[in-house]
């Protein structure tokens, strides 16, 4: 039976320890994360990942920012997931706390998250490994052994000798293999094969493994048969009398039945565990989150994401997108200023009103019109400079403020005030920030390049430019560039079996999968494990206006009011009209054809389109790129996903192919599918397509269309459009621009 420890007490005497793996980082805190099942090269022998039980593991080398943005996350994913998955208790099948997340979360049946003291943040360098399962059979006979602890194993090697066999009624040569079959169930237990079943013993009044002996002759020596092709099929017989005590060899999960007790009986289909490869990927699956890295000049914006800061998010968000408020007076503001200690300030106020006098006196139009225009410029620094040197109080609208409340349903990955503050705090850093002269900036405009990625010739920089730009407008994009070093941080902070989210279904009927942490490290702390990069990454934003006239040509039902030259910016309209997804888009349904979702289907394709070309044209593999939608911004970011040294492919790519690059994305040989008619009709996504590795998708490659950007039959949520078809970006974005596409 399947244990916490390998190695026994007698090993532990001898200091000896579980040997580690050499893996990268990035797979270490994933595929191989603790309760992985893995074979190394050769598909030799199965083993199970354990966490680093050395004295000192290695600290991720993070800042105090990074591991408080780490804590908003983990309780965040902690208080979703459980709610989820609590979700389908109800009077007729009750759910236990228990069996939605892992005990050290729970104080009884309430979410209890740990605090940063009884966690590790730990860079997964070392993680240590152990054969496992601990059964095998017999290819010559049946024979079937299993045991408990690796040094069992050792002391019992000459049971694998071929001239020993221990069947009592065939003796032969055996030949021995690890059995490759284990039990799984969605509580995140998992159990070896063994001749007995877990049921619940209500004379002990605990759980208890029946039928390790035979019931006929009490013999302790089985024969595993595996005649039939279903591994649910296969059966235990006495290796003595040939009695077959149960059907099947299928397990009840130890867990649940220790849950439910002496109501097992009821609902056995609810202990049942699958019995599956341990090389199958529904044996474990790593739970991981992301999240952009604030830098310590942006501190001010990771505490608008703490609890209790909600009424400064919600005057950040107006002030951002420019939802106004009543300004102060000249008075006023010449008062909060003095206040501040910001005298020299006003006193260039009054410098400039007293030029302004001077022109009107002198009736200089010009004059006026630079004097206007500087102070008005004055007044703006002090209203948008971060901080204000004069805040206003901004009115956000009701319908946002209402939308703030339901923030939990979004949960961070998909909340857009969440991505909102990320988003602006890359643009900080990153977009518009600017470098000395001569010094490497953080972010190259592709239509200003710099000296690393511009041609030598200064005529033949000036035609690449022009030609970006063009194709550019041709491709609807506002904003098109290089950011040099993308930071970037994903941790894994547990697991689950069978399904990867809360809420699976199972025999009609929908049950809860538990969100396992990890096993202790030697202190006693649960690690989570923490990867941070900082790679190449291109970042692309959309033209609001024709964003706005795609919306409005395809017809959305809840098309916003707004005005290009307004002062509401066309992101804060698109904002009002989020629509929580759900973490694991359980709330995502077909229906009316929305605005947010229409925006986000738009930018997630684009940014699978990206990966693809840049996959193409880099020589960098489909699996090793990433993205971040930024939803409301109308922007997104594709970036190289990796622990090793960047080598500067994205800068080559562009160095190299740059507009064969962009103009690739024109062509209609990359909007088609080679399942033609049947992908085209059917939501017009597949992995012959636009989909990519699960890995490498943010959303799960839901809410995906090729229809979004070259026109096509609607995509799959939209009913208000069911089979008929939609104009894509690209069609509208080429009809503003008619001399340009020609």
């Amino acid at each position: 039976m399947a244990k916490g420890g390998y190695f026994s007490d007698e090993d532990d005497s001898r200091q000896l320890k579980a040997p580690t793996m050499s893996r990268s980082r990035n797979q270490l805190a994933s595929a191989y994360a603790p309760g992985s099942f893995f074979t190394f090269e050769g598909g030799l022998g199965s083993c199970i990942a354990l966490p680093d039980q050395s004295d000192s593991p290695d600290k991720a080398d993070i800042s105090e920012q990074t591991s408080e943005q780490i804590m908003i996350r983990l309780r965040e994913a902690w208080q979703s997931w459980f709610a989820r998955a609590y979700s389908v208790d109800s009077a007729a099948r009750p759910i236990a706390a228990r069996q939605c997340i892992d005990d050290m979360l729970l104080r009884d049946s309430t979410i209890n998250p740990l605090g940063s003291d009884r966690l590790a943040f730990v860079n997964p360098l070392r993680m240590g490994y152990a054969p496992a399962p601990l059964t095998f059979v017999c290819n010559t006979c049946g024979m079937f052994k299993s045991y408990d602890t690796v040094s069992d194993v050792a002391k019992d090697s000459s049971t694998f000798k071929p001239s020993h066999c221990p069947n009592p009624k065939k003796q032969g040569k055996c030949q021995w293999r690890q059995l490759d079959v284990i039990f799984v169930h969605w509580s995140g237990e998992w159990q070896a094969a063994t001749s007995g079943m877990w049921e619940w013993s209500a004379k002990e009044n605990t759980k208890r493994l029946f039928g390790e002996t035979c019931s006929m002759c009490g013999s302790k020596h089985f024969l595993l048969r595996t005649e039939s092709p279903r591994i649910g099929e296969w059966s235990f017989e006495c290796a003595s009398c040939g009695h077959r005590e149960r059907a099947s060899w299928l397990q009840n999960d130890p867990f649940t039945t220790e849950v439910f007790r002496e109501n097992g009986g009821k609902r056995v289909g609810e202990r049942r565990m699958e019995p599956i490869s341990y090389r199958a990927s529904s044996a474990f699956y790593a739970q991981a989150e992301q999240f952009v890295v604030f830098s310590e000049k942006d501190q001010g914006l990771m505490t608008l994401l703490m609890e209790g800061n909600e009424s400064a998010l919600e005057d950040f968000i107006a002030r951002k997108y420019e939802f106004g408020g009543t300004l102060p007076t000249l008075e006023e503001m010449k008062e909060i200023l003095l206040r501040g200690g910001q005298d020299k300030e006003w006193e260039s106020y009054e410098t400039f009103e007293k030029m302004l006098g001077f022109s009107k006196k002198m009736k200089d139009a010009g004059a006026i019109t630079a004097m206007e225009a500087e102070l008005k410029k004055l007044v703006n620094r002090w209203l948008h400079s971060e901080p204000p040197l004069v805040p206003v109080k901004s009115e956000l609208p009701a319908g946002l403020r209402a939308l703030m409340i339901r923030r939990p349903d979004f949960s961070s990955r998909y909340d857009p005030f969440v991505l909102a503050v990320e988003h602006e705090a890359l643009l900080r850093s990153k977009v518009s920030r600017t470098a000395e002269e001569g010094s490497r900036a953080p972010f190259v405009r592709f239509y200003r390049l710099d000296q690393n990625l511009a041609p030598k010739n200064a005529e033949a920089k000036a035609a690449q430019e022009a030609k970006t730009l063009e194709l550019m407008s041709r491709l609807g994009f506002a904003e098109f560039g290089l950011i040099r070093e993308f930071e970037l941080c994903r941790f894994t902070h547990g697991y689950s079996r069978v399904s990867a989210v809360p809420v699976m279904e199972k025999r009609g009927q929908n049950v809860p999968v538990r969100l396992r942490l990890f096993e202790p490290l030697r202190s006693n702390k649960r690690p989570i494990y923490v990867v941070t990069q900082a790679n190449e990454a291109i970042y692309v934003s959309l033209k609001p206006d024709l964003v706005y006239e795609w919306l409005r040509v395809v017809g959305v039902a809840d098309l916003p009011l707004w005005e290009p030259k307004g002062d509401i910016k066309l992101s804060g309209r698109i904002l009002e009209t989020a629509e929580p997804f759900g973490r694991y888009f359980s709330m995502l349904h077909p229906g009316d054809a929305a605005t947010y979702r229409y925006v986000y289907t738009l930018l997630h394709t684009f940014a699978h389109l990206f990966m693809r070309a840049v996959a193409e044209f880099s020589g960098l593999d489909l699996g090793s790129l990433g993205e971040y939608v930024f939803p409301s911004d109308l922007s997104f970011v594709i970036y190289r996903n990796g622990t090793t040294m960047d080598l500067g492919n994205l800068s080559s790519l562009w160095r190299n192919e740059n507009n064969r690059f962009l103009a690739h994305m024109l062509e209609p040989s990359t909007h088609r599918c080679n399942s033609g008619s049947l992908c085209d009709f059917g939501g017009g996504a597949c992995p012959d397509c636009i989909m990519v590795p699960e890995t490498s998708c943010i959303a799960q490659n839901r809410l995906l269309s090729r229809a979004v950007l070259r026109g096509g039959v609607a995509p799959r949520e939209d009913t208000t459009h069911k089979d008929q078809r939609i104009q894509g970006y690209l069609e509208v974005v080429n009809a503003a621009t008619p001399t340009t596409a020609a």
